[in-house]
């Protein structure tokens, strides 16, 4: 992904799995990187329709622990319904929280990569407005 892009991610090699690196100008948008970072860890999805749109939303609290929360909905849909989001659309909720939309297909319309993560490491997730933007990073496990 292109670092001088106003959002994306980056995806780095981890000991344990991967570490997502995201940016955006606002949280929604941050979260919504972070969730197609960790789609990008296990498969290539091509700019495709959805089959489906499943709603998602994270409770107020720690923005971190809205943000594993997205990146483990992201995960279930995956190992329990054998669904890939293939899109996310997020708003600020009027509770703080995040709500929104995932558009998903089946993983066997998309080009699966590799094993999807086990899980996300919640000592390892951070997300926060830093100069003007909002920067984030967590570990997908393998």
């Amino acid at each position: 992904m292109d670092p001088t892009a106003d959002h994306g991610f980056r995806l780095r090699s981890h000991p344990d799995g991967w570490t997502i690196e995201v940016w955006a100008p606002d949280r929604p948008t941050c979260m919504a990187e972070a969730m197609r970072a960790l789609v990008a860890t296990f498969a290539d999805v091509p700019e495709t329709a959805a089959a489906e749109t499943l709603a998602v939303a994270a409770d107020a609290g720690s923005d971190a622990a809205a943000l594993i929360s997205l990146l483990e909905e992201t995960l279930n849909v995956a190992d329990v319904f054998g669904l890939v989001v293939v899109h996310a659309h997020l708003a600020d909720a009027e509770d703080g929280g995040v709500a929104g939309d995932m558009e998903v297909v089946p993983a066997g319309e998309v080009e699966m990569t590799g094993p999807v993560p086990t899980a996300v490491s919640h000592t390892d997730a951070e997300i926060g407005e830093r100069d003007g933007a909002w920067r984030g990073h967590a570990v997908a496990l393998r």
